[in-house]
């Protein structure tokens, strides 16, 4: 039975159709009787497929069904003209505007009708699906049968009824094409009709094009596909190009006119520096240039990166367009710098050459060298006129003295204006822009007088390319200064009167002041015992971790803790200034206050000054205080200053002495296993002489090496275990761990019980093969283990920043120092602890303490030291590039942390389990910790002395010792200080204006006023008249001119004593101690090498190999004296 369009129809030669057509059947459908359905017949006629599927009701006509052996026109064809055919295929006949779709529906449909009825005899039974479930699982399976055909049904009829809208439609559009034609119109003029605003068709374009979403996008995907023309293709691409090149000049145009780029009449200053961020950038630039920004995404873009779509991979993406956007958009204006020039900056601070600049330049990243570097210049003649970086209008050159020719003609005004306003027009560089930024910042921190200024000493080395004559290489001493705002200070605590009475009212230094009081000895018992934990817990192995919360916790802390807050720096110029006579530091004071710019603020003459620096520097102002006391006042007899002292270069003393004391008698092999030199050789390490001592790094790397393995041995002996890992497993409870550190402490860190040794030995007569008192080797390791825990609670109460606990290291200090030879440092340590403890108001007291460590980052626990190296260039150089050092070093941290690799100059910490199992090792060996009476033979070693018991012993000893020639030199002092001076020079300085703004400031208290006494200067008149004598600032005899006199001019009497021999008794103990044969100290030849706390096993320390390279990992808190060795260093 031939079936058609997948359709049961009734055949046209069947004998009981008759003659009727396919027209006629379909359209008088009959519905079969139910005798027909039971019992159908072989001849008989089958029933229409439309009263089969319809029952005669609700079919379509349109439906066109094809008869075999009939012709059956369609509404696309005449019967006319049909031709004849063979026999119809049994395939469904497709029009041009049949779809696949219509066909599938058409097909769903057509399966969905059952098929004939079998005939009436058949070969046998067909079997069937067994009947399964209960009656309730029947009907709801044939309810879902049911439901799944009728989904079907409404589904085929909805696409047929669409496709029916479609011809529909199409016959619509080819009436309005064909009347196009017809009238001599085009489909594109109808485009114009409609989309040209002069024809205002606006409704039309929105309801009938517009409106419709993606419709204009279809079409124009459509005209670029690859269907379309070349001809076509090209045409729309040529104008879709010039279309998104229109687009992103727009946009260029709109972030140019915005100014997010430009840095014209912006001040470069610290966040300038600081505040670039490329997310920050690339994000603006992302919504000004969305066009822009999406056409490089794409460019960027392949189809793997959408496929795995990593976030690393997207934020490197993001970058790489960026930095691509910005190139572009700095060369469409050169006023889009801003990335220029901060990459500029970072080059610079990177320490890259000028030819790496150059390239970067070229290429679009940078600005140009010249633009980075080039000196202050002005707009007016020459552009390669140079002026300095303090601009002043330049001299006009002189005319001869003769009438003019001519009548005098007065310029134009506005021309002469002109003319002024372009001389004074000063165009800077990057650099200089920034540290003229950053110097007129430090001013305005100094203007509130709540400021400290520390300053050291720069060398470098001037290399000749060629050695000629002429050209040798030479060395340069100078200076730098860092300031920064002062931490917990009022104005009204620091007050010259306040200072000068606390100094006159002062009692005489005590040995009771040096020596620890009974709770001051329990405090430094406790943070020592702590310290021995400390060690245990971090170099013990992993199994003594859990108790490290315990340790925290457990941290001694003293009242004079500094609380945690960050210090911001502010360096100031390098000056070719040597400081290490007594006339070079008074020049450094006054270079730093001038350049300041606080000599003319209502506070200068009132207010304390607060300067910091090393020993020797230190030392040379308090030198100018005694040398001008009773002569001179105000600023130049310096009694305003409150001297601060540099503890790191006393951690040096400290290191070097502590070598002298216990370095022992080298290449005596095992003769003296508990020496330093030993451990050294044993650890195979370069050779020591103590006449040229390695870096300070060095020296502290191999004494903390061997008191760690000290430590760790200890704790093996006291617990009774084999080793370390045993040692913890057996360990349950903190307080178990605490005992054990305080054995240790009773055994082996107990001077008494040295003492008592060697008192025990030196009293007892021992016969030859007997065993004498005590052991040298055990005496002289326990007091090394002392003396390098004391270095090392030294070093942690840095980190830390107690105050109070670093006083107490301080007071163990000027003993030890005395004990080993550092005199120089012994007798400063005097001045501090007087200061400390009567000269200074409590007040400045608290001030000191809470100054004299800086935390430029704010972290806890990482008091350490600023130190850095950079690049000697020349004077002028280093003072143009000295104030921005700390903006460079933070851009370099910055970008280098976010675009880069910060590799710096900092290695892996060096593991030192190796090193303490190997020490400790020899310790068992040896039995070093164990009395077995050894003694030193001739040659191979002595007894190590008590440095901290030889302190106290010179200090107490007779009636003429350090202590009391200083309390002698310090009453003289006061008895000068006494004395109304002959000049008080504070009259001179310029009256300030207005106070600052940034702090109320007092007003000036009386007697302060700085007058000189007019019988006084009327006798000085009288007794140089025709003499020139130099200024008071700028002249200071050296110490060997100095005569003191009163102010009658003859000699007078202090206190009974003759001021004649001041100089001969006051200065003697003074002198003697600075003119010594200078001390050999360690050297500091990188950035590590003063880097006290920088442990080999801690992360939180900061290294810098020269000011354009820095390693900042968490180092926070540094040593005042120190501050500037951030901005500057050898070559």
């Amino acid at each position: 039975m031939p079936r058609l369009l997948g359709l049961t129809v009734l055949s046209s030669d069947d004998p009981d159709n008759g003659e009727s057509d396919t027209g006629s059947a379909l359209n008088t459908p009959t519905r079969p009787s139910p005798l027909q359905h039971e019992s159908p017949s072989r001849d008989a006629p089958m029933p229409s497929f439309t009263n089969y599927l319809f029952g005669g009701v609700g079919f379509n006509p349109s439906m066109s069904v094809s008869i075999p052996g009939t012709t059956t026109p369609t509404r696309y064809q005449r019967g006319d003209s049909l031709p004849g055919s063979s026999p119809i295929d049994s395939s469904p006949a497709r029009s041009i505007f049949s779809s696949p779709a219509r066909i599938a529906a058409t097909q769903a449909l057509a399966d969905s009708v059952p098929s004939p009825l079998p005939p009436l005899s058949s070969d046998g039974i067909n079997p069937s699906s067994p009947i399964t479930g209960t009656k309730e699982e029947r009907l709801a399976a044939s309810y879902r049968k049911r439901h799944r055909k009728r989904a079907n049904t409404i589904a085929a009829q909805k696409v047929l009824s669409q496709e029916e809208a479609e011809d529909n439609k199409t016959v619509v559009f080819d009436d309005v094409l064909k009347k196009l034609r017809d009238n001599g119109l085009t489909f594109g003029q109808l485009m114009l009709y409609v989309f040209d605003p002069i024809y205002k068709q606006g409704t039309t374009r929105w309801d009938g094009f517009f409106k419709e979403s993606g419709l204009a996008a279809r079409i124009l995907g459509l005209w670029v596909s690859n269907k379309n023309s070349a001809t076509a293709r090209e045409e729309v691409g040529a104008w879709a190009e010039e279309y998104v090149a229109a687009r992103i000049h727009a946009e260029a145009e709109a972030v140019t006119a915005s100014k997010m780029l430009q840095t014209a009449g912006v001040r470069v200053d610290n966040d300038y520096v600081t505040g670039f961020s490329m997310t920050k950038v690339g994000a603006k630039i992302a919504l000004a240039a969305r066009v822009t920004t999406k056409m490089l995404n794409a460019f960027a873009t392949s189809a793997r990166n959408l496929k795995t779509n990593l976030p690393q991979r997207a934020a490197k993406r993001f970058t790489v367009v960026t930095s691509a956007a910005l190139a572009l958009l700095g060369e469409f204006s050169h006023k889009n710098n801003y990335s220029r020039r901060i990459m500029g900056l970072y080059l610079y601070a990177t320490g890259a050459q000028r030819q790496t600049i150059t390239v970067m330049a070229h290429l679009g990243i940078s600005e140009s060298y010249q633009n980075l570097t080039h000196k202050p210049r002005t707009n007016a003649g020459r552009r390669t006129r140079r002026v300095s970086g303090d601009y002043s209008p330049p001299t006009p050159p002189s005319t001869p003295l003769t009438l003019p020719a001519e009548p005098y003609t007065p310029p134009d005004p506005l021309v002469l204006a002109s003319k002024i306003q372009d001389l004074l027009t000063i165009k800077l560089s990057t650099l200089h822009e920034l540290s003229s930024s950053m110097r007129g910042f430090a001013r305005v921190v100094a203007s509130t007088g709540l400021f400290a200024a520390a300053y050291d000493n720069i060398n470098m080395v001037f290399r000749a390319a060629e050695q000629i004559l002429g050209r040798t290489d030479s060395q340069e001493n100078g200076t730098c200064a860092t300031i920064f705002a002062l931490w917990k200070a009022r104005l009204e605590d620091m007050q010259i009167p306040d200072l000068k009475a606390a100094f006159d009212k002062a009692p005489p230094l005590s040995l009771k002041d040096i020596l620890l009081t009974a709770p001051e000895l329990e405090l430094m018992d406790n943070c020592l015992r702590h310290c021995i934990l400390r060690i245990i817990v971090e170099h013990g192995g992993d199994k003594f971790d859990k108790f490290r919360a315990e340790l925290d916790a457990a941290l001694p802390v003293t009242p004079d803790k500094i609380e945690l807050h960050q210090t911001v720096l502010h360096p100031t110029p390098a000056w070719n200034i040597d400081q290490s006579t007594i006339i070079a530091n008074a020049e450094v004071a006054d270079a730093i206050y001038d350049e300041l710019e606080v000599k003319g603020l209502a506070h200068w003459k009132w207010a304390v000054k607060i300067l910091a620096g090393d020993q020797l520097s230190i030392a040379r102002l308090r030198s100018l205080v005694n040398i001008r006391a009773g002569h001179e006042g105000g600023y130049s007899g310096f009694g305003w200053g409150v001297w601060m002292p540099g503890l790191f270069h006393g951690k040096i003393a400290d290191m070097h002495g502590f070598f002298v004391t216990h370095w022992g008698v080298p290449n005596r092999g095992t003769r003296n296993p508990g020496s330093l030199s030993f451990h050294n050789t044993h650890l195979h390490r370069a050779p020591i002489l103590l006449s040229s001592l390695p870096p300070f790094r060095v020296c502290r790397d191999l004494v903390f090496t061997s008191l760690y393995s000290r430590v760790l041995h200890c704790l093996l002996l006291v617990s009774g275990k084999s080793t370390l890992d045993e040692c913890a497993m057996s360990i349950e409870t903190y307080a178990q761990l605490e005992a054990l550190a305080a054995s240790i402490q009773a055994k082996f860190v107990n001077a008494e019980l040295v003492s008592e040794l060697r008192w025990q030995r030196s009293t007892t007569q021992t016969a030859e093969g007997e065993v004498p008192p005590g052991d040298q080797i055990f005496e002289n390791s326990c007091l090394l283990l002392r003396d390098a825990l004391i270095s090392r609670e030294f070093t942690d109460s840095i980190k830390a920043g107690d105050s109070g606990r670093i006083v107490l290291v301080l007071k163990l200090l000027a003993l030890s120092f005395r004990g080993n030879g550092r005199s120089k440092y012994a007798y400063e340590m005097l001045h501090l602890i007087h200061n400390l403890t009567h000269v200074w108001p409590k007040p400045i007291r608290d001030i000191v303490l809470n100054n004299w460590l800086v935390n430029p980052t704010g972290n806890p626990f990482s008091w350490t030291i600023y130190q850095a190296h950079g690049s000697a260039a020349s004077w002028e150089w280093l003072g143009m590039v000295a104030p921005c050092v700390t903006a460079l070093r933070h851009l370099s941290t910055s970008i280098t942390r976010i675009l880069g690799s910060d590799q710096g100059t900092k290695h892996e910490p060096a593991d030192l389990s190796t090193d303490i199992k190997l020490l400790m090792k020899s310790l068992a060996e040896h039995d070093v910790y164990k009395i077995k009476g050894r003694v030193f033979a001739e040659g191979d070693g002595s007894p190590t002395p008590d440095v901290i018991a030889a302190g106290v012993e010179q200090l107490a000893d007779s009636s003429s010792n350090p202590l009391v020639e200083y309390n002698t030199a310090f009453q003289k002092l006061q008895a000068r200080l006494r004395l109304r001076p002959l000049v008080d020079n504070w009259s001179e300085e310029p009256q300030s204006v207005a106070a600052p703004t940034a702090t109320t400031v007092g007003p000036t208290p009386s007697g302060a006023s700085g007058e000189v006494n007019s019988e006084i200067l009327q006798t000085i008149a009288a007794a140089t008249v025709n003499v020139d004598l130099p200024p008071v600032d700028t002249y200071l005899p050296e110490p060997s001119e100095v005569e003191f006199e009163g102010s009658d001019g003859g000699n007078s009497d202090i206190d009974g004593a003759s001021v004649d021999g001041f100089r001969e008794e006051e200065l003697t103990a003074f002198e003697r101690t600075m003119d010594e044969v200078n001390e050999p100290t360690l050297t500091r030849d990188t950035a590590a090498d003063v880097a006290l706390d920088m442990d080999s096993n801690d992360d939180d320390f900061l290294f810098s190999s020269n000011i354009y390279n820095d390693e900042d990992a968490d180092s926070d808190y540094y040593y005042v004296d120190d501050v500037n060795d951030l901005d500057y260093a050898d070559d």
